[in-house]
C-alpha cells in the first residue's frame, strides 16, 4: 500500500471513530430522556388510576372543587298516599353546611290559588307538588322524592333516633291503637326513635297549632341529620341502606348515578367530623287551623339563605 493510500484509510478509519465517539452522548441523552418521560407518565398514570379508583368507592377527594349546592324535596305521604308535611333539604358540600326547610302540607300554594300543599299533591303528585312548593317560596328545587312512613322511621332509627325535651305537656290519645298514644312531659329529655317522631309530626297537639309540628319536624330532621354525623363510620356505611330505605318505590326523579354523585359528597362531609344540619322555620298566617298563607319576610329569608349557599365558583 502507498504511502498515500495508507494515510488515506487512517484518515477515514479516525473520522469513524469520532463519529461514533460524537453518537455516543446523544444515545445517552436520549436513554435518559426516555427513562424520565416512562417515570413521570408512570406517577401521572398512577395519579389518574387512584382518582378514579376513589371516585368510583365514593372516596374522592372534593376539597377545593366547583360543587354547586343542590335542593331536594321529600314528600312523606301516608298509607293512603295522603300528604303527610314536607321538606326542602338543602346540601352545600363547599361550606359543609345541611339546611333543613320543614313545611306543612296545609301551607297555601301560591302557584295554585290558595290550594293547600296536601290539595295539590292529591290533584297531581309530586311533580306538581314541586312546582308549588318552588312558586311559593321563590326556590328552584332539583329533586324530589316521596317517601313512605316506614322509611321515614327507618331512616331515624338507622342514626339512633332523636332526643328531645318539649317545651310543653304533650299528650294525644289513639282512639283506634294505644300504640300511637302520645304522651311526654314539659322538659323531660327522651330519645324519640323513628315511630315516635312520626307521631309527634302528624298527631301531637301543640299549643299553637300545626305550626308546632311543622317546627318539630325541623327540630327533628336537624337532630337526625346532626346524629349521623356524630357517627361517622356507622352513617358512612349505611348511605346506600338509606338509600334504599327512601327511593325503593318512591316517586322521584333522581338517578342512581346521581345518587353515586351524592354519595361522594356526603362522604366527604361526614369525613370533616362536624355537625352540619341546621334549619329555617317558615313563618307566615295560619288563616284557620287549616291554612297557612307564607310571609314576603319568610321568602325573603329563603332568597338571601340560596345566595349565601351558592357554590363559591357560582356565585362569583
Amino acid at each position: 500500500m502507498s504511502q498515500a493510500a495508507s494515510s488515506g484509510y487512517n484518515n477515514n478509519r479516525s473520522k469513524r471513530k469520532k463519529r461514533k465517539r460524537s453518537q455516543a452522548p446523544v444515545a445517552f441523552v436520549f436513554f435518559v430522556t426516555l427513562v424520565i418521560f416512562c417515570g413521570v407518565f408512570g406517577v401521572f398514570a398512577k395519579i389518574i388510576v387512584e382518582k378514579v379508583s376513589h371516585k368510583n368507592s365514593g372516596t374522592a377527594d372534593i376539597s377545593g372543587a366547583y360543587i354547586d349546592s343542590y335542593n331536594t324535596l321529600y314528600a312523606r305521604v301516608n298509607n293512603k298516599n295522603v300528604l303527610s308535611d314536607l321538606s326542602v333539604i338543602r346540601i352545600c358540600p363547599e361550606q359543609n353546611r345541611i339546611i333543613v326547610i320543614p313545611m306543612s302540607a296545609y301551607t297555601m300554594s301560591v302557584p295554585d290559588g290558595g290550594k293547600t300543599f296536601r290539595e295539590v299533591f292529591d290533584e297531581g303528585g309530586i311533580a306538581k307538588l314541586k312546582v308549588a312548593v318552588d312558586g311559593t317560596f321563590g326556590i328552584s328545587t332539583d329533586f324530589y322524592a316521596t317517601m313512605t312512613n316506614d322509611a321515614f322511621e327507618g331512616v331515624a332509627d338507622i342514626v339512633g333516633g332523636f332526643s328531645y325535651a318539649p317545651d310543653e305537656e304533650l299528650y294525644t290519645l289513639d282512639p283506634e291503637n294505644d300504640k300511637n298514644d302520645i304522651s311526654y312531659r314539659a322538659g323531660k329529655t327522651v330519645l324519640l326513635s323513628g315511630h315516635e317522631i312520626r307521631l309527634i309530626c302528624q298527631s301531637a297537639e301543640f299549643s299553637n297549632g300545626k305550626q308546632g309540628n311543622m317546627e318539630f319536624l325541623g327540630q327533628a330532621l336537624v337532630g337526625i341529620i346532626n346524629n349521623g354525623f356524630d357517627q361517622v363510620e356507622i352513617t358512612t356505611n349505611s348511605l346506600d341502606v338509606i338509600y334504599n330505605k327512601i327511593f325503593n318505590g318512591s316517586r322521584t326523579n333522581l338517578s342512581e348515578n346521581e345518587y353515586r354523585e351524592h354519595r361522594v359528597y356526603i362522604r366527604e362531609m361526614l369525613a370533616r367530623q362536624e355537625r352540619p344540619g341546621e334549619s329555617l322555620i317558615p313563618n307566615g298566617t295560619w288563616m284557620d287551623a287549616e291554612h297557612l298563607a307564607i310571609s314576603d319576610t319568610f321568602r325573603q329569608d329563603v332568597y338571601n339563605l340560596m345566595e349565601a349557599t351558592k357554590s363559591g365558583h357560582k356565585a362569583q
